[in-house]
């Protein structure tokens, strides 16, 4: 699907499940995976705070969109393009799409600040976890949700068993050849999932995170591209390095265990290994030069304003205990503390100052427990108060002294 006619769907994707309240199956995969963009999600939950159905009806009724479309037209005339013809479609999408785009900006601020449209905030005590099926994305381009009922998924690129949150592939197509092409795993705010690669490697997939990787891996090398957080154990295959990358950095191993965390928000990459050797490296051509090897207990850290590595002794019981449903920070700011718990119960948190977000709290709690309990214990051992509320349908957290 072009790039244009993606920007038209989602679009329309978002206007559907505001206004009637649902989307089928398929749609709600195609949302999940435009979602799992950081930037995306960011936007989206800007477009969720609006007031009620008849109040955006009534905003999107009072749209000039003849008017709009003059624009539209007049920006093109501007480029010395005509303004409709076979050739310059694609260049009339584009535009187009980005009116869209800014149509729901402006909608943002104008139903945020609008007297018309009061907040709906209320005080809640807590804050469940919420699970929604992640999703995957065939090489083909096919967005299929991965509910607990859908225990066999066939493709053109083999067959695929989804059972107990575990993706296993038969990397053979329907006519028993090798299969080609990559999938991406896409798991959303509040899931964990697992991928065993056809190498024999196991991954397990934090929320808010992706995975890309090969139906076959080629005989060279076994390249997978993550998103997010996730925790490796991989198959030994010394003629065939496994190479883990990210937009801060990469590791390279032949087989071994550890985790690797590179959320775009936390502005850190983190790789922490638990048993073997990795190697770890910068992703510019000069950082690429300068690689660090690990030995189980070790991190490896690169800060995105700051490429330069640094090894920090760590208990990676701390960094993988995730997988098995715990949160468990050892000597931790409450500012990361309750950055990665945002992932996994969908809220916003706010400091009363910047003094708060320093402290530093050690405990383990289960993730399948409400958000007050964790937060109870910090409050009782930090001296931190904290308030949960309720605006619209978004949670927020807000930290005081």
């Amino acid at each position: 699907m072009s790039l244009e006619k993606k920007e038209f769907l989602i679009a329309d994707l978002i206007r559907k499940e505001l206004s009637e309240g649902g989307l089928s199956t398929a749609e709600n995969a195609v949302l999940q995976q435009w979602l799992s963009v950081p930037e995306n999600q960011q936007y989206y939950q800007k477009l969720i705070r609006f007031e009620t159905l008849k109040s955006k009806e009534a905003f999107y009724n009072s749209i000039d969109t003849d008017a709009a479309f003059e624009r539209v037209r007049e920006k093109i005339r501007q480029d010395h393009t005509p303004v409709i013809s076979f050739f310059n479609y694609r260049q009339f999408l584009q535009y187009a799409a980005v009116f869209v785009v800014l149509l729901g900006l402006a909608a943002v601020f104008i139903f945020r600040n609008s007297e018309n449209n009061p907040k709906n905030e209320v005080v809640v005590r807590s804050i469940a976890p919420v699970y929604h099926n992640p999703t995957l994305v065939l090489a083909d381009g096919t967005v299929v949700s991965l509910e607990p009922k859908k225990e066999k998924i066939v493709s053109k690129n083999g067959v695929i068993s989804n059972v107990n949150s575990v993706l296993v592939y038969d990397a053979k197509d329907l006519n028993g050849t090798t299969s080609t092409g990559d999938n991406t795993l896409i798991v959303p705010v509040g899931g964990i999932y697992a991928v065993n690669l056809s190498d024999g490697t196991k991954v397990w997939l934090n929320s808010k995170s992706s995975l890309k990787y090969p139906v076959e891996f080629s005989s060279d090398k076994r390249i997978v591209t993550l998103e997010g957080e996730a925790y490796f154990e991989v198959a030994k295959n010394p003629h065939s390095p496994f190479i883990v990358k990210t937009k801060s950095g990469n590791v390279t191993v032949l087989g071994t265990h550890f985790n690797v965390s590179s959320y775009t928000e936390d502005q850190l990459f983190a790789a922490t290994l638990a048993e073997g050797k990795v190697k770890v490296s910068g992703i510019s051509t000069e950082s690429e030069k300068t690689s660090v090897a690990l030995t189980p207990g070790q991190q490896a850290r690169i800060y995105h304003k700051n490429e330069e590595i640094k090894i920090t002794e760590v208990d990676p019981a701390a960094y993988t205990a995730w997988k098995d449903g715990r949160f468990y920070f050892e000597n931790e700011s409450l500012k990361s503390i309750l950055t990665k718990m945002s992932r996994w119960y969908n809220f916003n948190v706010k400091f009363e100052n910047k003094s708060l977000e320093q402290i530093k709290f050690t405990g383990v709690v289960l993730k399948q427990e409400p958000i007050d309990r964790l937060l109870d214990i910090i409050s009782k051992t930090s001296n931190v108060n904290y308030k949960i509320t309720k605006i619209n349908q978004n949670y927020e957290v807000t930290v005081t002294k």
